[in-house]
């Protein structure tokens, strides 16, 4: 509308007034200000894709570097338990891979999202499996496991250090309960007490998927 359109022009023309009037001003606050720069500032209002899933909440080279130091320090410790009762450690898991933690890169984990997961769930799903293993993903990246989610707590600690330590950056992160079972939420409670997963950086935000 012509009125939309004035009001639009009368305010590039306040804005460019005061930036005529007063930009040298500004500048000169602006380098007053201890540490801040347009690398480290505090935004006021930014939008931001918020979904964000827990599970794919670090980079691959976090997570390849995570699964590599527990192997290295817990390779003996028991993480899986199947159906007929029989445990594997978390060094029989690999050996069932025929891998081991030297042969372990970034491109095998193959867990980055690329043009063919967007509008592709079964896709964007089968990259939350590192190597392409369900069973990683029930050790490092599951909540309700066999550890109770104590990786995951672990590497979600992790992630949320790096935020508090950049000390401008916030997150937020996304969790699922299905409501196949009454007692998923309380355990969803209990991981995340026991992991000790607060932090002031992080928001949580709990999703019932329609699957």
């Amino acid at each position: 509308s012509r009125s939309a359109t004035d009001a639009s022009h009368i305010y590039h023309q306040s804005t460019s007034l005061h930036v005529l009037l007063n930009e040298l001003r500004e500048l000169a606050s602006q380098k007053a200000v201890p540490h801040r720069d347009f690398y480290n500032i505090r935004k006021i209002e930014v939008m931001v894709d918020t979904h964000i899933h827990a599970a794919s909440c670090m980079n691959q080279k976090h997570l390849l570097r995570f699964i590599k130091k527990t192997l290295k320090n817990h390779a003996d410790e028991v993480v899986t338990c199947s159906k007929g009762g029989e445990t594997m450690t978390l060094r029989e898991v690999f050996e069932s891979m025929h891998l081991t933690s030297y042969d372990l890169t970034v491109d095998m984990l193959d867990v980055h999202a690329d043009r063919n997961t967007f509008h592709r769930f079964d896709k964007f799903n089968a990259k939350y499996n590192p190597i392409g293993e369900s069973r990683l993903r029930e050790v490092f990246l599951k909540t309700d496991n066999y550890l109770n989610g104590k990786y995951f707590g672990r590497i979600i600690k992790e992630v949320s250090y790096d935020l508090e330590e950049s000390k401008y950056q916030n997150s937020e992160l996304r969790l699922s309960i299905y409501g196949k079972n009454q007692d998923e939420w309380d355990k969803l409670a209990l991981w995340a007490i026991a992991g000790d997963v607060y932090s002031d950086n992080v928001r949580w935000l709990i999703q019932i998927p329609r699957l």
